[in-house]
């Protein structure tokens, strides 16, 4: 799928905020920042408050119903552009409450406009969270023409002994520089793809490794329709480790899919490595929404109109 400039980065959420606006500085593409919280939204030119009004601590349905509320505003700032990219963190209760809503008005604005979500999904022990996340997957997909996202249970998996902190460090910077490389020009696959990376310690070689097997962790090789392996400043790696990567990635995916080895510049003047494959299997996030295997879609009611909470004033006769 060609991306087309005009592009806007809208960025939901605290970490959505951070990714979008260290990807707009790399790429020179227009940025809107939204968020129910005003510290997200500190030194951007254009923002949308999410206003929760007397909440302290609002639900993500309560958030959702705000978001609604605040269409008209959301549907100005789209107007105008060829591709939209939505970027949040759906372990965030504003990223999980306002990015599904985001991507609908996006895609209803104009049908000729594409729209492409970048999402990051919680850590499994965030109990919490995982159910929201898997909601909000499932409508931002539905809404998208391209969905990518990065696991932060399976980099876990794989790097058990880097904090949450560190985690997030790494997972963010892969988000950002792949969001870079989207909106310069670079073809991205429609559809649903996992976003793979790793620490980067070891070289070129083991951190692709190390991104295959977060693959694995959400996918098995067989499902993979499409893979590309992207060696940011990989001018520095040596070309016979460079094939030897492509052949390997070959090897893994030669069953279905089509895999690749792209040369990226890098601002930071470290080599880093990570893995972007498109499959259309069902992924252990579906497992996140027990009921999504029992309930068919179209027995959903309010797939349409998502779940919120509006305020509802009852006018109530005092009986006494």
């Amino acid at each position: 799928m060609a991306i087309e400039k005009p592009i806007l980065v809208m960025g939901i959420g605290g970490a959505g905020s951070r990714i979008a606006s260290e990807a707009c500085k790399a790429v020179n593409s227009d940025c809107v920042l939204i968020s129910n919280d005003t510290k997200d939204l500190v030194g951007s030119s254009s923002s949308i408050l999410i206003n929760a009004r007397s909440w302290v601590n609002p639900s993500s349905y309560k958030l959702r119903f705000y978001a609604q509320d605040s269409a008209i505003r959301i549907r100005q700032v789209l107007r105008g552009f060829n591709v939209v990219v939505v970027v949040a963190n759906l372990a965030g209760r504003g990223g999980s409450a306002i990015a599904p809503v985001v991507c609908r008005l996006a895609k209803a604005e104009s049908n000729s406009s594409t729209v492409v979500s970048f999402v990051i999904m919680p850590f499994k022990f965030e109990k919490d969270r995982v159910f929201q996340a898997a909601i909000s997957l499932k409508r931002i997909r539905e809404a998208s023409d391209a969905t990518i996202v990065i696991d932060n249970e399976a980099f876990l998996d794989n790097n058990p002994e880097l904090s949450a902190e560190e985690c997030y460090q790494i997972t963010n910077r892969a988000l950002s520089e792949t969001i870079g490389l989207i909106c310069s020009g670079t073809y991205t696959y429609s559809g649903f793809s996992l976003l793979c990376t790793s620490n980067n310690i070891g070289g070129a070689e083991f951190s692709a490794k190390d991104s295959v097997a977060m693959l694995y962790q959400n996918a098995y090789a067989g499902s993979v329709r499409s893979a590309m392996l992207y060696v940011m400043g990989g001018k520095n790696v040596p070309l016979g480790l460079l094939n030897s990567l492509f052949n390997t990635l070959q090897e893994i995916f030669k069953d279905d899919g089509n895999a690749g080895v792209a040369i990226a510049e890098s601002n930071s003047g470290k080599t880093t490595v990570h893995l972007l494959a498109s499959f259309d299997e069902t992924t252990r996030f579906d497992a996140y929404d027990p009921l999504s295997r029992i309930i068919p879609n179209r027995n959903v009611l309010d797939w349409d109109d998502m779940d919120c909470s509006p305020d509802i004033e009852m006018a109530i006769t005092n009986l006494e």
